[in-house]
């Protein structure tokens, strides 16, 4: 058995195996995040020493909360990207569902500094919005370093296509989004809390494994261009 396998490998690399001319097309990769490490960030859900919240989040007008629409949507992106062969780590899980700080500020540092030590080739921040206006609606994408631009453009275009009649609200700068973070750093708010009808649509498991699927696609779309 051990000679026949030889003489098969040796016919199929000189490409005459079973009549061949050439050499078989190669398989298609499906692991196209290989080796890289991705952070994702599901907002929110801080509590201090005293177990009291100090980083609630916004919430609907007496619907869900932000907090828990994040980790949802972050639980439903991780296994799309572990599909794709990257190494995923959450800030916070259904298991472990609070992080525990002193203050807001601190809290958002040390979350990016744990991209940093993970040395992240991506770290994607899950958020939801609010306003006063209860017109405003849609979706926005924010970064802060001029090297995570292409990112923000790329998850931005993937949340467009996959959430049509939602309004795309374009990518901005800001400071928020992580000045501590040394690697491609993007915050997305996927929907408005305070606008009835979205508040509704981010509730939806529909919804959330919409966005889960764009951000995932957009990570691959990314890292497949740089």
């Amino acid at each position: 058995m051990k000679a026949a396998r030889s003489l098969g490998a040796l016919l199929l690399c000189a490409g005459v195996w079973a009549g061949a001319a050439s050499e078989p097309p190669a398989a298609p990769d499906t692991q196209r995040l290989r080796g890289l490490v991705i952070v994702l960030d599901p907002g929110h859900a801080v509590r201090n020493e005293a177990d009291v919240i100090i980083n609630p989040g916004a919430r609907a007008r007496r619907g869900v909360y932000e907090r828990d629409v994040a980790l949802a949507v972050a639980e439903k992106i991780e296994p799309l990207l572990e599909a794709q062969g990257a190494q995923v780590y959450m800030t916070r899980t259904a298991d472990n569902p609070w992080r525990y700080g002193a203050r807001k500020p601190g809290d958002n540092r040390a979350r990016a500094i744990f991209a940093n030590v993970l040395r992240a080739n991506a770290y994607v921040r899950i958020h939801c919005d609010w306003n006063r206006d209860r017109r405003f609606k849609g979706f926005t994408t924010y970064y802060f370093r001029w090297g995570s631009r292409a990112l923000a453009r790329r998850l931005d275009q993937a949340l467009a296509a996959a959430l049509v009649g939602h309004r795309d609200n374009g990518v901005h700068r800001r400071t928020f989004v992580s000045v501590t973070a040394r690697m491609p750093a993007v915050l997305l708010e996927i929907g408005v809390l305070s606008y009835k009808p979205e508040a509704k649509d981010l509730a939806s498991e529909a919804y959330q494994a919409r966005v889960a699927q764009a951000v995932a696609e957009g990570l691959v779309e990314y890292f497949q261009k740089t």
